[in-house]
């Protein structure tokens, strides 16, 4: 018995040891940008970038196996419409190729989204309220994307009570990949 006890913890162990580099290489394989779909077909993506100023166009080829969700509804991507809001998954190796798009039409955030206020933050450590006013943190790190007003910015030029948006990784909420700060324009929602 004990001898079956050890084999089942081993065999664990060995899974979760092979299987957390295949997480984190998932992560570290894709890349995320936000923007608006200015036309979609089942084969092709074209958007335009969030805080794009000129509305630059870049298209998209969809994957074949491409998961398309609307307000975290999956659908088609026939379904989507000019103007809806997106964020597009990449593979870093082949950013022309889109796998995944989250589209929100009632919905304010997109999934691995959410709102609150900074409380503190430093080269690796972000503290923040969420809309409750309940305090959590989130890991940051030299590759976290960090805008103020749109514009990039560092983690030290954000201070305590600025409202921020942050975008975690799929597979860990724990770790902000995007800190968007608001300190003079009015919101998040304005900006495309």
């Amino acid at each position: 018995m004990i001898y079956r006890m050890f084999s089942l913890g081993a065999m664990a162990l060995a899974l979760f040891v092979v299987g957390a580099p295949a997480f984190a290489a998932k992560d570290a394989d894709e890349a995320m940008h936000d923007g608006k779909v200015v036309s979609i077909t089942s084969s092709k993506l074209v958007m335009t970038n969030k805080g794009s100023k000129d509305d630059k166009e870049h298209t998209h080829t969809l994957a074949t196996e491409v998961k398309v969700t609307l307000d975290g509804k999956t659908c088609k991507a026939e379904e989507l419409r000019a103007g809806l809001k997106i964020r597009v998954t990449t593979k870093t190796n082949d950013p022309k190729v889109a796998t995944q798009i989250e589209a929100i039409d009632k919905n304010e955030t997109f999934a691995n989204t959410h709102d609150g206020k900074v409380v503190s933050i430093t080269s690796n450590k972000l503290m923040m309220t969420n809309k409750d006013g309940k305090e959590h943190s989130h890991s940051v790190s030299a590759e976290t994307k960090v805008t103020c007003d749109g514009k990039v910015c560092k983690t030290s030029d954000l201070k305590a009570g600025m409202k921020i948006r942050v975008t975690t990784k799929k597979t860990d909420e724990g770790v902000a990949i995007g800190i968007e700060a608001i300190d003079k324009d009015s919101g998040f929602a304005q900006r495309s």
